[in-house]
């Protein structure tokens, strides 16, 4: 099958910008295409990808006085890395993207759904030394319909070796439903929350997923918190693995920089059936 082009997607999102030549007469002007442009939190992209009637770019368009003249495809294409040189090798990228542009029956995703999920590379000091540590995050929905994170799954590290998969809980500790969580929001901070989550001992277990904790590597993982010999100390970067469409996974990051082209945006797609998409999460969740 005919792959699309990287240049072309990139010639197709330029070509309004090319046309509008007076609009970019200066360069504050262009500074202010390029923060419209730019996808700045993951909240901003589900908006864009489901062509949202109250989406921020709509709504900034809305505040200049600007009509919205900015079609679905385009709109969709601009939710693209399109420096990625791998997109003339995906074989599968026009059939994905036919599918996800369509204007008749377009797929939508939603951040409360709960199958996606966010990868965390988390920095760690172990003796001394910094160490990296992937996990999980998994948006799950409380008993009164709200959503938090959880953590489901933990890279590997030889950091796990030796160390007891028992853990002891001196303080009798009772998983309370609802009580301690990962804010939503996390994210949005690279989830800088997790310091307060390792620190609250206590309620540890409650911040973590019932069947990962059934797992050896998450009972390590958490003796290794709860007796201090891991600090965590912050998040080095984030990927979010979106499961929601049929078929289809792909993988979003962030790309900081000055362009047209920046924020968020999908830098994987994969054809994936239905019923193989448990297999490539427990891949993910390292369960």
């Amino acid at each position: 099958m005919k792959t699309i082009s990287a240049f072309f997607l990139l010639f197709m999102f330029i070509c309004p910008a090319r046309s509008s030549a007076q609009f970019f007469s200066t360069d504050d002007k262009l500074k202010d295409e390029m923060f419209l442009r730019e996808v700045k939190v993951i909240d901003e992209f589900i908006e864009r990808f489901n062509d949202e009637k109250t989406s921020f770019i709509r709504k900034e368009y809305e505040k200049q006085k600007r009509a919205y003249d900015l079609p679905r495809k385009e709109i969709f294409i601009s939710l693209f890395n399109l420096d990625n040189p791998q997109w003339n090798k995906n074989t599968y990228l026009e059939e994905f993207f036919r599918d996800v542009s369509d204007s008749l029956h377009p797929p939508h995703i939603a951040f409360t759904d709960t199958n996606w999920y966010s990868e965390a590379n988390c920095t760690f000091a172990y003796n001394k030394k910094n160490i990296e540590i992937p996990l999980i995050l998994q948006i799950q929905i409380t008993k009164n319909h709200g959503a938090k994170w959880m953590i489901a799954g933990i890279g590997d590290n030889p950091v796990f070796t030796g160390v007891s998969s028992s853990i002891l809980d001196p303080e009798g500790h009772k998983a309370k439903e609802g009580f301690k969580f990962i804010a939503t929001s996390s994210y949005a901070t690279n989830f800088v929350e997790l310091r307060n989550t390792f620190a609250d001992k206590k309620d540890i277990l409650d911040y973590f997923e019932p069947a990962l904790l059934a797992t050896d590597k998450a009972k390590q993982f958490i003796n290794l918190i709860l007796q201090n010999k891991i600090d965590f100390k912050y998040v080095k970067d984030i990927k979010f693995h979106f499961f929601q469409l049929p078929n289809w996974i792909f993988v979003v990051e962030q790309f900081d920089r000055k362009s047209l082209n920046s924020g968020w945006l999908i830098n994987d797609v994969k054809k994936v059936p239905d019923a193989e998409k448990d297999g490539v999460k427990k891949q993910l969740l390292q369960r």
